[in-house]
C-alpha cells in the first residue's frame, strides 16, 4: 500500500513537472519573443546609424557645405626660408625668411555659385527623399518576410495534421486491409500519400529556415524562427488605400524626390553660362621678409588687385558647349516626365491588383468551404463504404491546397497594401500605430 500510494505521488509530481516545464517555456517564449513592431525598430536602427543610408546622408550634408563654400574668400598663407652664402674675398651669410599672404574673393562668376548652390540644395533634397523612400522598401521587405513566416508557420501546422490524418487513416486502412474491404493497391497510396506529407514537411522546414536567414541579413542580427511571434496582425485603415491622384502621390517620399530632381535640372544647365560672360576677382597678396640683403633688414610689400576676364573667341566650343548642356537639359525633362507617368501608372496597376486580390481571396474563401463540405462528406461515406480510400485522400488534399492558396493570396493582398501606403506617403502612420 505504501509503496502504490507513493507511486501514485510520484506519478503526480511528474505531471505537475511537466505542465510547468510546458508553462514556464510557453511564457518565456512569448515574453521575449521578436513582435514585428521590434524587428522593424532593429531595421530602423539600423539604418539610421550604421549602414548606406547613414553615411550617404553624410555626404549629403557636406555637399551642401561645399557649395556654400564658393562665397567665401580664399585665403593661402606660405613661410620661406632660404640661407645664402657668399665668398669673394670676405665671407657673407644672409639668412631670409619670408611671410606670403594672399587673399582672392570672386566677386561675379555669372552667377555660377547661385545656380550651383540651388542644384546641390534641390538634389540634397532629392537624394535625402529617396533614402527615406529606399528604408521604406526594406521595412516592407521585413513585413513581407513575417508575414511569409506567418504563412509557412500555418502550412507547417496544417501539414503537421495532415500527417497525422495519414498515420490515424493508415491504422484504420491496415483492419480495413485485413477485412478485405480495401486493395493493396490502396493501402499503398495512402502510405505514399504519408511519405509525401513528411517531405512536404522538410520542404516548409527548409524554407523556413532560410528565409530566417534572409530576414536576419536584413537586419543584420542572428534571429531564429522561434524567437519570433508570428501572431500579429497589421491592420490597414481603408482610407489610406482608397485611391489617389497624381497631385497626393507627389506629396508621398518618392513623388518629393521626383519634384526635387526635376527642379535641380535648370540649375545646373544654367551654371554652363559661366563660360560665357565675364568673371571679376579682386586680390590682395602681403609679403614680409625679415632679412632682404646684408644691407637691407627687411622688406615689406603689399598689393591690391581687381582681374576682370572677358571671353573673346576659342572657337565657338564654349558656345556649342552650352548648347549641348541645353539639350542635356532638355532630354532629362522629357526623361523625367517619363518618370512621373511610370510612377503613377504603377501606381494605378497596383492598386488594380490590390481590388482583384480582394474579390479572388473572397472567392478562395468560399473554394475552401466548399472543399471542406467535400472532405466532411466523403468522411462519412468513406465510414460508409461508399467510395474508396484513395476519393477521401484526394478530397483532403485539394482541402489542403485551397488553404495554402488563400494564404498566399493574402500575402499578395499585403504586398499590394504596403506598395499603395508607401505611393501614397502613409507607411510611416502604419508603423506609428504599430508601437
Amino acid at each position: 500500500m505504501e509503496f502504490k500510494k507513493f507511486g501514485v505521488t510520484m506519478a503526480k509530481s511528474k505531471i505537475i513537472l511537466f505542465f510547468f516545464i510546458i508553462f514556464f517555456k510557453f511564457n518565456f517564449v512569448s515574453v521575449n519573443a521578436y513582435e514585428i513592431k521590434d524587428l522593424i525598430k532593429i531595421l530602423e536602427d539600423k539604418n539610421q546609424n550604421n549602414s548606406v543610408f547613414y553615411y550617404n546622408k553624410l555626404i549629403n550634408e557636406l555637399n551642401i557645405k561645399n557649395s556654400f563654400s564658393s562665397f567665401y574668400p580664399t585665403i593661402q598663407y606660405s613661410n620661406k626660408i632660404a640661407g645664402t652664402r657668399t665668398e669673394a674675398g670676405s665671407n657673407s651669410n644672409v639668412n631670409a625668411m619670408t611671410h606670403n599672404l594672399s587673399i582672392d574673393f570672386n566677386l561675379y562668376d555669372g552667377n555660377y555659385k547661385d545656380f550651383n548652390l540651388k542644384e546641390v540644395e534641390n538634389k540634397n533634397y532629392a537624394d535625402n527623399y529617396l533614402l527615406e523612400y529606399n528604408k521604406q522598401i526594406l521595412i516592407k521587405e521585413l513585413i513581407l518576410g513575417y508575414y511569409n513566416l506567418r504563412a509557412l508557420n500555418k502550412s507547417k501546422k496544417l501539414s503537421e495534421k495532415t500527417i497525422n490524418f495519414y498515420e490515424n487513416k493508415l491504422e484504420e486502412a491496415e483492419i480495413l486491409f485485413e477485412a478485405g474491404r480495401i486493395s493493396k493497391i490502396e493501402l499503398l497510396d495512402l502510405k505514399n500519400e504519408k511519405l509525401i506529407s513528411k517531405t512536404n514537411l522538410l520542404d516548409i522546414e527548409l524554407e523556413i529556415e532560410n528565409l530566417m536567414l534572409d530576414i536576419s541579413k536584413l537586419l543584420d542580427k542572428d534571429i531564429a524562427f522561434e524567437e519570433i511571434s508570428v501572431e500579429y496582425e497589421i491592420l490597414i485603415p481603408d482610407n489610406l488605400i482608397s485611391k489617389k491622384n497624381l497631385n497626393s502621390l507627389m506629396n508621398s517620399g518618392y513623388g518629393k524626390y521626383l519634384s526635387f530632381m526635376e527642379k535641380s535640372y535648370l540649375p545646373e544647365k544654367d551654371k554652363a553660362k559661366k563660360d560665357l560672360l565675364p568673371s571679376v576677382d579682386l586680390g590682395f597678396d602681403y609679403s614680409n621678409t625679415n632679412k632682404y640683403s646684408s644691407t637691407i633688414g627687411s622688406r615689406t610689400s603689399a598689393s591690391m588687385h581687381l582681374t576682370v576676364t572677358i571671353p573673346i573667341f576659342n572657337g565657338y566650343k564654349k558656345e556649342n558647349d552650352f548648347d549641348i548642356k541645353k539639350y542635356e537639359y532638355e532630354k532629362k525633362v522629357l526623361d523625367h516626365k517619363d518618370l512621373v507617368k511610370d510612377f503613377f501608372v504603377s501606381y494605378k496597376e497596383n492598386y488594380n491588383n490590390y481590388l482583384y486580390i480582394k474579390e479572388k481571396i473572397n472567392s478562395q474563401k468560399n473554394i475552401i468551404n466548399s472543399f471542406k463540405m467535400k472532405y466532411e462528406a466523403s468522411e462519412i461515406l468513406f465510414k460508409a463504404n461508399r467510395i474508396n480510400i484513395n476519393d477521401l485522400t484526394e478530397a483532403k488534399n485539394k482541402l489542403d491546397e485551397s488553404i495554402n492558396v488563400l494564404s498566399q493570396l493574402e500575402i499578395d493582398l499585403k504586398n499590394t497594401e504596403l506598395n499603395n501606403i508607401i505611393y501614397n506617403g502613409d507607411l510611416e502612420k502604419i508603423i506609428n500605430g504599430l508601437g
